[in-house]
Order: C-alpha cells, then sequence, then structure tokens
C-alpha cells in the first residue's frame, strides 16, 4: 500500500513540476545543456507531463482495481488528480500553443 501511495505521488508531483515550469526548464535546457530552440523542449516536457498525469489516473484506477488503496486515502486521489491533471495540462497546452504561434 506505501508503494503503491508513493508512486502515485511521485507521478503527480514530477507531472505537476514539469506542467508548471516547463518554460524555465526548456530555457535551462537550451542555455546550458543542447542548443536547440526551446520550444521543441517545452514540446517534449508538456507531452511528459501530460503522459504522467495519464499515468497517474491508471494508476490509481489499476491499484484501486487490486485493493492496495484504501476508500478514505481514494476519495482524496480522485479530486485532487483530476483537478491537477486538468488545470495543468490546459494551462501547458495553453502555453504551448502561444509559444507555437
Amino acid at each position: 500500500m506505501i508503494k503503491a501511495n508513493l508512486l502515485i505521488c511521485i507521478s503527480l508531483i514530477l507531472a505537476t513540476v514539469l506542467g508548471i515550469f516547463g518554460q524555465d526548464i526548456s530555457y535551462f535546457i537550451d542555455k546550458d545543456i543542447m542548443k536547440l530552440s526551446p520550444i521543441y523542449y517545452l514540446t517534449a516536457i508538456t507531452y511528459i507531463s501530460i503522459f504522467l498525469y495519464l499515468l497517474t489516473i491508471l494508476l490509481t484506477y489499476i491499484f484501486n482495481k487490486k485493493n492496495k488503496l484504501k476508500k478514505s486515502i481514494l476519495d482524496l486521489y480522485w479530486p485532487v488528480i483530476l483537478g491537477f491533471s486538468l488545470f495543468i495540462s490546459f494551462w501547458s497546452l495553453f502555453v504551448l500553443a502561444m509559444w507555437w504561434g
């Protein structure tokens, strides 16, 4: 049960950080690691963030089916995961669309 909670929380936190700070991360990668247009990095980071949110939803569903999550925890996870994932994914896609013009 602890592994399930830890995996879900880490995936949710990583997706949120990538979604919120994707612009800064792409500038950092472009400046310090590899010279390429930051828009390509932002595109990849946005897709990774959305994939991690979908993975978090899938993991929560699978762990629920295997009865590895308590009902009280599950009642907290669904609104938090769906709320964060929808809001931050739409924000990330909006920022990406503005970058692409």
